[in-house]
């Protein structure tokens, strides 16, 4: 593809995602288009944050963050590598639509709802959930090496609704980091996560097309910009 019709066709995906079983081998040309998106996506989501931004500053509508810094290395070792391999894994690792891939989300989704709950209910069941989520997480990964290759079918329904997982996934993406800030109290507030969700469609593009791999990838190299643009290295 030229670099119109790559982008062209990320714009199709965010519109309508259709699956693919197999993405593209990983390779030079499987690089630059990795390269022409993360590119393109890293300009939209200057943009938008400055007219985001813009309006903010007009209006006094989006939540403050409330994000607590740690020293350089343990943000680096967070941004870097914790978040990419651990949510590309659960928000878009099932993208392959293999059973067992399917399963694993499942645990995991079972997790992260365990580890939200903690939120709301008191010591004694925070740790109870927490204990249970990490059990999920370790059940479902074993249970997926024991049959990551021998439930390798792709079901008839994940196809036929592809486009809501990827949406319902995306939305679920953007809306975790809404943590980060502080509670919403104008409905304009939520824009605050519109370029998370931007680039969520983006990364499952990237997942579906270009493999988990790169996903993580892309993943990490946005962190590494967003990590430099925080501590003033950009």
């Amino acid at each position: 593809m030229t670099l119109r019709e790559r982008l062209a066709d990320v714009g199709r995906f965010a519109l309508r995602p259709t699956f693919l079983a197999r993405p593209m081998p990983w390779g030079r040309d499987a690089a630059l288009a990795l390269a022409a998106v993360f590119a393109a996506a890293c300009a939209l989501d200057r943009l938008l944050w400055c007219l985001i931004g813009w309006w903010d500053a007009q209006a006094g509508f989006l939540p403050p963050s409330t994000r607590t810094y740690d020293s350089v290395g343990d943000m680096a070792f967070k941004a870097l590598l914790l978040a990419p391999v651990l949510e590309e894994a659960l928000f878009r690792g099932w993208m392959s639509g293999r059973v067992a891939a399917l399963r694993f989300a499942a645990y995991g989704f079972g997790a992260m709802a365990c580890f939200i709950a903690t939120s709301f209910t008191g010591e004694g069941w925070g740790m109870a959930l927490s204990l249970g989520g990490v059990a999920l997480v370790f059940s479902g990964l074993l249970i997926w090496l024991d049959r990551r290759g021998r439930e390798t079918d792709v079901p008839g329904w994940f196809t036929r609704h592809f486009p809501w997982a990827v949406w319902g996934s995306s939305c679920a993406f953007a809306l975790i980091h809404l943590g980060n800030y502080a509670p919403i109290t104008d409905p304009r507030g939520v824009l605050v996560i519109t370029p998370l969700l931007i680039g969520a469609l983006v990364l499952a593009y990237v997942r579906t097309r270009l493999g988990l791999g790169a996903a993580m990838l892309y993943h990490a190299a946005y962190n590494t910009v967003w990590l430099a643009s925080e501590y003033g290295w950009l």
